[in-house]
């Protein structure tokens, strides 16, 4: 039974990626990557097509120019930095479809096999980059009945509201019996117990009302 789960991820503070280096200095008009795999690590190659429409021509770095003219310039690179997402998630053995860079975020898209494997990238992402948010995701028909996908809006919270969420969930918060206290998660997150208190009711409130949404 097919149980593939197509997935479109936002995310933020690749350290290290090349193209999302351009693309905080440039428009970046498109992107291609390829992996080149050996047993002992992954090299990802990549070249960036720049608009010059836009933007005047920047002396780039981590990238050597191959092509230009009048309106664009194609930028290739190679690198096998391990935390960087073109070569993380191709690692779970889910290739790259669909990347695009804008302003040092990256969106791209990829097929897991399954959500067990859908989990492990997202994790995997979140404890090597800024910031990772699930803008899209589509089951195949025949997904099991005893699985089920639920897509969360991430606009509906602050930004607050969300970091005291997921700093709680890191601490266990939620865990039962408790691995953190509230004490303890406010002192992580620099503000006051009373604060924290407010914010997580108003968070769990949001995201209750999306779960529990027919």
């Amino acid at each position: 039974m097919v149980s593939g789960v197509h997935a479109q991820l936002e995310v933020r503070g690749a350290e290290g990626c090349p193209a999302s280096l351009v693309s905080e200095e440039c428009t970046v008009e498109s992107v291609t990557i390829s992996q080149h795999s050996t047993p002992e690590t992954t090299a990802v190659v990549g070249e960036v097509t720049v608009d010059h429409a836009d933007d005047e021509r920047t002396e780039l770095q981590h990238v050597d120019e191959v092509f230009a003219d009048d309106s664009k310039s194609v930028y290739r690179y190679s690198h096998s930095n391990g935390d960087c997402p073109c070569s993380r998630v191709p690692k779970h053995g889910c290739p790259i479809r669909e990347l695009r860079v804008d302003s040092g975020r990256l969106v791209f898209s990829f097929i897991a096999p399954n959500l067990e494997t859908l989990r492990e990238v997202v994790s995997d992402l979140q404890g090597r980059c800024a910031g990772v948010t699930v803008r899209r995701l589509t089951q195949s028909e025949s997904l099991d009945d005893t699985q089920s996908l639920l897509f969360v809006d991430r606009t509906a919270f602050t930004e607050r509201q969300y970091d005291v969420l997921r700093t709680a969930h890191r601490m266990g918060y939620f865990e039962s019996p408790k691995e953190s206290n509230s004490e303890a998660v406010a002192d992580a997150l620099g503000i006051s117990v009373a604060t924290f208190v407010e914010h997580l009711s108003v968070a769990q409130t949001k995201l209750l009302e999306q779960l529990l949404t027919d």
